[in-house]
C-alpha cells in the first residue's frame, strides 16, 4: 500500500479492502433491489486497477467480487472520484473500465464470453461541488430517438458523501468515520473518529494521516483541541504521525497552518451548529460559510449562539 499515488488512494483502499467492511458498503449504498439479491456472504476482493495511469492521482478503483442469492457470481465496481469538480467525461471512462474487467476474466473462454458475469458500477464522489455529470453513457450520446443511442452500459449508482447525512454514511462506524475524513469533516466530528476507529489500529493511522497530509490543518491546534476534548490517545498517534511526516520532508501545512486550513473547520464546525439549531440550511448560504474567512465564520458562529433565526446570523455580517 506504500506505493499508492495519494493519500485519496491510500485511504480510500484502506477503508474498502477489508472484506468486512465492503461488506457493510454493499448493505448501506446498495439500492434495495440489488442488496437484495446478494447472498449473505462476504465479498472476495479482487486484486489490481482499471484506471488509466494518467488518471490515477484523480481516481481510484476497487473491484469486489460478491455471491448472488440463485448461486451466480456478479461483480460491484467502487469507483472513487476524488478531484473536487466532477469530470463529464466519466461515465464513458466508468464504460471502458467495465469492459477492461470482463476482458481481464474472460480472457479467451468461449464459455466466458458468452456469458459475461454482472457489474454493478457504483461511483464514490466526495468533492464540493454538486455532482452534474450525466447519470448514464446513453444520456450523453446525441440522438434524438432511443434506437440510436447503443451504449456499452446502462448507468451506474452514485452514492455523493457530501450530500448524505453523517448517520447515513454507513451503519459501521468504522467506515462512517473514513467517508467522514474524505469529506473534510475530520475536525468537526472528532467524536466520530475516535469512537469508530479503534485504538491502535491501522486504520486510525491511515485516517489521521490523511487528515494531516490534505487538511492544511493547524498542527498545535489540533493537538489542544483533541487534548481539551479528551482524546489524548488521538494526539499522540497526530504527534508521531507528524513526525514521521517531517522526517520524510512533509512539512508544508504541518509545521504551521494555512489560514484555509483554519477556516474550512471553523465553516464545518458552524455549518453544523446551524443545522441543530434551525435544520437545513440553504445550499447559497453553504457556500458562502465554505467560501468565507476565518474572521468572519468567528463572528458568525459568536452570533449562533443567541440568534432566534439563520437569517439573524447573517445579519450580524451587514451590522458589523
Amino acid at each position: 500500500m506504500a506505493d499508492l499515488p495519494t493519500p485519496h488512494d491510500r485511504l480510500f483502499r484502506a477503508l474498502l479492502s477489508d472484506p468486512e467492511r465492503a461488506y457493510d458498503f454493499l448493505r448501506d449504498h446498495l439500492p434495495n433491489d440489488i442488496s437484495g439479491r446478494l447472498a449473505d456472504t462476504l465479498p472476495e476482493i479482487v486484486e489490481g486497477s482499471f484506471v488509466d495511469e494518467v488518471l490515477a492521482g484523480s481516481q481510484s478503483d476497487l473491484l469486489l467480487k460478491v455471491r448472488l442469492a440463485d448461486g451466480g457470481d456478479a461483480f460491484v465496481y467502487v469507483l472513487a472520484e476524488h478531484k473536487s469538480t466532477p469530470d463529464p467525461g466519466r461515465p464513458l471512462q466508468l464504460a471502458s473500465y467495465m469492459v477492461r474487467i470482463w476482458k481481464r476474466h474472460a480472457g479467451t473462454s468461449a464459455a466466458k464470453l458468452r456469458v459475461l458475469s454482472p457489474i454493478i458500477p457504483v461511483v464514490v464522489y466526495h468533492g464540493s461541488a454538486d455532482w452534474t455529470v450525466a447519470g448514464s453513457l446513453r444520456e450523453m450520446i446525441d440522438a434524438d430517438v432511443p434506437e440510436l443511442a447503443f451504449v456499452p452500459g446502462s448507468g451506474y449508482i452514485l452514492r455523493s458523501l457530501r450530500a448524505m447525512d453523517v448517520d447515513a454514511l454507513s451503519r459501521n462506524a468504522a467506515l462512517r468515520a473514513g467517508f467522514i475524513a474524505l469529506r473534510r469533516e475530520a475536525l468537526a466530528f472528532l467524536a466520530e473518529i475516535a469512537e469508530g476507529l479503534p485504538e491502535g489500529g491501522d486504520l486510525r493511522r491511515q485516517v489521521l494521516e490523511y487528515v494531516l497530509r490534505v487538511y492544511n490543518v493547524d498542527l498545535e491546534e489540533l493537538r489542544i483541541n483533541l487534548r481539551n476534548e479528551g482524546h489524548a490517545e488521538l494526539e499522540a498517534t497526530v504527534g508521531t504521525i507528524a513526525q514521521t511526516l517531517l522526517e520524510q520532508g512533509e512539512e508544508r501545512g504541518l509545521a504551521k497552518g494555512l489560514a484555509e486550513g483554519r477556516a474550512q473547520g471553523k465553516a464545518e464546525t458552524f455549518l453544523r451548529q446551524a443545522r441543530i439549531r434551525f435544520g437545513d440550511v440553504p445550499a447559497a448560504r453553504a457556500d458562502e460559510v465554505r467560501t468565507a474567512d476565518a474572521t468572519t465564520l468567528d463572528r458568525w458562529l459568536d452570533a449562533l449562539i443567541g440568534a432566534e433565526s439563520l437569517e439573524e446570523v447573517f445579519d450580524t455580517r451587514r451590522r458589523h
